[in-house]
């Protein structure tokens, strides 16, 4: 049976004033999937949220999905199900199989609305455990809050609606519709970082904005045993959540559970997909259909071997990025200055094979101005493969850049984690002081890479452009390699630590370097 997938739009109509509109994805017409933030304008629960049977039907809800299980709304002899039935769902989508033709519309005097509406059922809730999981390990537990968890808990949450409720008694059809849908798994592969995507959504939902489509790429894959969450190098706008997300062959893979998230009190723009399979696997599990096991462990980016470059640093309690390079036959570690402290001091470092202990050998003392740079020793058993080479040509406006590091999401406790991020960008800017960009860059990238196609370092991470206190994380700048490459070399070459004082920029570089320095937000 061939799958038709269209991107729909889903509202509630109990109050036109909630903004309660959001993308979902309909297939075959009849069966819609999204994210359950829908419902955060009607759930909501009694803070705190306590295991007592006398609490509202919102906090039986919450506490359900957080023990990830089925609600079944069809059953109406709880208060969950008597509450969420009372909601009024409408789904908007394209039916139309042809367009108009210019001979229809001459003869009718008339085109018909290509979106039209339909009423839809809510016929069930759950959360993925796997995703849920993962979502909350972002901010290792910071973003959940009396105020907050139960919003994360709906957004790791999913909605399963019908378009035909007349036909909802028999459930056989129901699962026979499943099941066609699960043949999707047969041809799922992993996830991995720079996979092309393509997203299907509606902004803010306006319909005026039906079908909206954004090219972008996969930037970090979460976890190592599994991909059930991977992040979008596109920042998307409000009400995206639920849309489609393709990869390059067309096919679902993922539905956006949202577009930012809270992190130490502030809210972080960035795209997070559930994989689409891991959904469908859950629901079906929680509804006790048989499905075969699987899974989809994530594998490394078949662009360039990337992740082998980046180390984490971390010095007083904060983290920052580094990149392993070696300069002629001498190997050392490149980040900026502003990640660590004094020269001479340990810092400790993570790479994809473990932790080790650096020296700080030489750091810029003026962090806050032009060529914020550090270097660290390396450890002798690294080898050369795991170390990248400097670009040698200038960048150019339009230049395809990827900028790599550790943003936000990594737990530098954790004994195992290493799971850094790349964004694509662009060159939108170039002097001899700063490399400008347009590919994301979050708070912990500071120091890590800005790689070329061919996988060279052309820049070093620093700062993203802040502007009446608010930092935009897609125009951002970097030190250029190839402004400070011959000092590098020198240093490699004559082994004299002093030859890199002269990484300290004179007043023409510094000139030109303030253009952004009054409105730096240091990563």
């Amino acid at each position: 049976m061939l799958l038709k997938i269209r991107h729909a739009l889903l509202e509630i109509t109990n109050q036109p004033n909630a903004n309660a509109k959001q993308s979902a994805v309909i297939i075959n017409n009849e069966t819609i999937i999204t994210s359950a933030g829908i419902l955060q304008s009607y759930v909501r629960p009694m803070l705190p949220i306590v295991a007592d049977e006398n609490v509202c039907a919102s906090t039986r809800i919450i506490r359900t999905l957080q023990q990830c299980k089925l609600i079944d709304v069809q059953s109406v002899d709880n208060d969950e199900s008597r509450f969420l039935l009372f909601l009024n769902f409408q789904i908007m989508f394209d039916h139309r199989k042809l367009p108009q033709t210019s001979t229809q519309y001459a003869h009718t005097g008339r085109v018909d609305n290509i979106l039209k509406r339909y009423r839809a059922k809510l016929l069930y809730i759950f959360s993925s455990e796997e995703i849920s999981r993962n979502f909350h390990k972002l901010s290792n537990g910071n973003s959940l809050s009396e105020d907050t968890g139960h919003k994360e808990v709906l957004l790791t949450s999913f909605l399963i609606l019908s378009t035909q409720p007349e036909k909802l008694n028999s459930r056989e059809r129901f699962q026979r519709s499943l099941e066609h849908i699960v043949h999707y798994l047969r041809y799922q592969y992993s996830v991995r970082a720079l996979d092309d995507v393509l997203i299907m959504y509606t902004p803010f939902g306006m319909e005026n904005f039906y079908k909206t489509v954004s090219i972008g790429k996969v930037s970090n894959v979460l976890g190592h045993s599994n991909s059930s969450l991977f992040v979008l190098s596109n920042i998307l706008p409000r009400f995206s959540e639920g849309s489609a997300v393709f990869n390059n062959k067309l096919r679902l893979i993922g539905l956006i559970v949202c577009t930012s998230f809270q992190y130490n009190q502030k809210s972080i723009d960035m795209t997070l997909v559930a994989n689409f399979a891991y959904i469908l696997r859950d629901f079906m599990q929680q509804l006790g259909i048989k499905i075969t096991s699987f899974t989809l462990p994530r594998e490394p980016s078949s662009h360039f071997a990337w992740e082998r470059f980046l180390v984490i640093v971390e010095a007083a309690g904060k983290q920052g990025s580094g990149t392993f390079v070696k300069v002629q036959n001498k190997k050392f570690i490149l980040t900026c200055s502003h990640v660590v402290f004094q020269v001479s001091s340990k810092v400790l470092c993570r790479n994809m094979h473990g932790a080790f202990e650096s020296e700080v050998l030489w750091r810029n003392p003026h962090y806050g101005a032009a060529f914020d740079v550090a270097l660290l020793s390396i450890p002798q058993n690294i080898p050369d493969r795991h170390c990248v080479r400097l670009a040698q040509t200038k960048p150019y406006l339009g230049q395809r850049i990827y900028n790599a590091g550790f943003p936000y999401f990594v737990n530098f406790n954790l004994k195992y984690d290493f799971n850094p991020s790349i964004f694509q960008g662009r060159v939108i800017r170039f002097t001899p002081a700063l490399i400008m960009s347009d590919g994301c860059v979050q708070a912990g990238q500071s120091g890590g890479a800005m790689f070329n196609e061919r996988g060279n370092l052309m820049g070093i991470c620093v700062s993203n452009i802040k502007v009446d206190e608010t930092v935009y994380p897609n125009f951002n700048s970097a030190v250029p390699v190839i402004s400070i490459r011959s000092i590098l070399e020198d240093y490699a070459q004559t082994n004299d630590i002093r030859k890199l004082n002269n990484l300290v920029a004179n007043q023409d570089v510094q000139k030109l370097w303030s253009l952004a320095n009054s409105s730096i937000s240091k990563l």
